[in-house]
């Protein structure tokens, strides 16, 4: 009888085991072909194609659960979907896709919070601090986003310590939007956030836009300043861009700077 129950059972986990390798192989063919995606230069076309692959993660994902790097790329994809082409239009959808990612980031950290991180934990850091960093940004009007928000720093100064030049100095960015974020009395301070917002411009991240986008997005109106505003927002506009993998997300920047140019009279 015992061997009947094995002999029955063979053909599942060795169907278990066909599927691991299958997502495995894929993940690794998504992981190689993010760079195209992020080269692309037509971003109506990136967010039309986008949704499939993200589907296709989640897909694999639930056959290998376990696989860190399929985790982390879902985070960045479902984080990076939202950030570029969700939360100006309809924020509710966006701060759904937030929590996805973040979810996915965290099963990814396997339960390491800053303190613990390495410095191969550092993609899933990133992210899942970015997540969480957008979904507080776009519902500042719930008390259990703004809770959140002491958490943000000590991810932030983590990665700082781990490497700081991670996906464009993107911790430098977010230190800037935190400061932003608070409050004066609770501890915000746009003079941090400008200079932390114009770090994030330098060396890795010189070339990427979303990093000034950001500052004059964050920084300018918590400190009311116009003239960093316009003038940020415009060299955004007018820089030229490579065809590399910066190409979609400085192309969202441009569009992204624009629309934020047209608010001007709204926000100061």
């Amino acid at each position: 009888m015992k061997k009947l129950l094995l002999a029955a059972a063979f053909p599942l986990l060795a169907g278990c085991s066909l599927n691991r390798t299958a997502a495995k192989v894929t993940s690794g063919v998504i992981d190689r072909g993010l760079p195209s995606v992020f080269s692309q230069s037509d971003p109506q076309y990136a967010r039309e194609a986008l949704p499939g692959n993200l589907q296709l993660m989640e897909i694999l994902i639930a056959n290998d659960p376990e696989n860190r790097g399929l985790l982390v790329n879902a985070a960045q994809g479902f984080c990076g979907y939202a950030f570029m082409f969700l939360e100006d239009g309809t924020p509710e959808r966006a701060s759904g896709f937030y929590l996805k990612g973040q979810a996915y980031a965290e099963k990814a950290l396997g339960g390491r919070g800053p303190a613990e991180a390495r410095k191969r934990d550092v993609p899933a850091l990133f992210w899942h601090t970015f997540c969480k960093a957008s979904y507080v940004n776009i519902n500042r009007d719930k008390p259990e986003a703004i809770a959140e928000i002491p958490s943000i720093e000590p991810a932030a100064l983590r990665l700082l310590e781990l490497e700081p030049s991670y996906y464009y100095n993107g911790a430098h960015s977010m230190m800037g939007a935190y400061y932003s974020i608070r409050p004066r009395m609770l501890g915000g301070d746009p003079d941090k956030a400008r200079a932390y917002f114009t770090a994030a411009a330098e060396g890795a991240g010189a070339g990427f836009l979303l990093n000034r986008y950001m500052a004059a997005r964050m920084y300018a109106p918590a400190a009311l300043d116009e003239d960093f505003f316009v003038s940020t927002l415009e060299a955004v506009l007018s820089a030229e861009l490579k065809d590399d993998e910066t190409r979609l997300a400085n192309e969202v920047a441009k569009i992204k700077a624009k629309a934020l140019l047209e608010e001007k009279d709204e926000l100061f």
